[in-house]
């Protein structure tokens, strides 16, 4: 990066146009290939490791009981369960939709711009199924499981108990299993609803990130958990959400983070002349390695996960105000 700025011939002379091209030379050679990155999305083949790896428990193992209980995954869990199962079956339950209708604050977003993750409203009990994976919880696990969940879903999600019916559909029945289930109810402090409709939700997702990841990441490790494990199921809600935000990062990204990283990038490159002409001596040198150690704490902050989304909220905000 010193070399860069020693080559561009950056100095206290310049003036504000000539420091804005020495920017645009900047993101060309140092951040075009990260905003070009596309991030990677989970490949991990469900269908083929579902059946054959039933539990993911690591000692001996654990014989079913009367005591275990049932949960039911419809978001995450669907393809990262972090606690400890002894089988997991494929299935849905009836009566739900399930809507991107509650805001997320500890995972998929933080509080001051919060993430969108799903819930599930009542509908129609003879059309209506949402797929998901049941996952069987030892008796001995249960309390810490159950805690576990109740810790985790505690921005607004409360427990309920209904019928989960395995899939594939067979010719013979199966008996329904009793499934605890955590759903977001309308009254809790993060429910969103559908106030904003299915293009407002994605411009929301694409610009949000938070402790577990971007948003992103979430709505597309779910939308390829269905088509795995689901392949004959349509959730149009889900499909539509995921059409809108990628074309969102197709047609929209490039350009909001060139602009972004290179408005960040004058920004660092103008207050470095200010303090020159604040703190130095009449027509001494600019400390270059402070300005490129600057850019490489920038460099390195955009390689860490939500660095996209936090740029792109700030020059969307930028533009609507401008």
């Amino acid at each position: 990066m010193l070399r860069l700025l020693q080559n561009l011939r950056f100095g206290s002379h310049l003036k504000s146009p000539e420091v804005a091209a020495i920017a645009t030379e900047i993101y060309g050679h140092c951040f075009a290939e990260l905003a070009k990155e596309t991030p990677q999305q989970s490949d991990a083949k469900l269908l083929q490791c579902f059946d054959a790896q039933p539990s993911n428990q690591m000692e001996a193992s654990i014989a079913p009981t009367a005591d275990d209980v049932w949960i039911f995954g419809y978001g995450s869990l669907v393809w990262k369960a972090d606690f400890p199962y002894i089988d997991r079956r494929r299935g849905f339950v009836c009566g739900y939709k399930r809507r991107f209708y509650q805001h997320s604050i500890d995972h998929r977003g933080i509080p001051e711009k919060p993430g969108r993750v799903v819930t599930l409203l009542p509908g129609d009990a003879s059309r209506d199924r949402v797929y998901g994976v049941a996952y069987r919880i030892a008796s001995a696990q249960k309390s810490q499981v159950l805690g576990h969940l109740d810790y985790r879903e505690k921005n607004g999600y409360e427990r309920c108990i209904l019928e989960f019916h395995e899939y594939p559909h067979t010719a013979a029945p199966r008996t329904p299993i009793e499934v605890i289930m955590y759903v977001a109810t309308q009254a809790n402090d993060s429910y969103a609803g559908n106030v904003w409709q299915v293009p407002c939700i994605a411009r929301q997702i694409f610009t949000s990130a938070g402790p577990s990841g971007p948003n992103r990441e979430y709505l597309f490790n779910l939308s390829i958990a269905m088509h795995q494990l689901f392949p004959d199921a349509i959730d149009e809600h889900l499909e539509e959400l995921v059409d809108c935000v990628q074309r969102h990062i197709q047609s929209d990204e490039p350009t909001l983070l060139e602009r972004a990283l290179t408005r960040e990038i004058t920004s660092i490159l103008t207050q470095a002349l200010t303090d020159a002409d604040v703190d130095a001596v009449a027509d001494a040198p600019l400390q270059l390695e402070q300005i490129a150690e600057r850019l490489e704490a920038l460099h390195v902050a955009c390689q860490r996960s939500g660095w996209r989304e936090r740029f792109l909220n700030r020059e969307m905000q930028q533009m609507q105000s401008s």
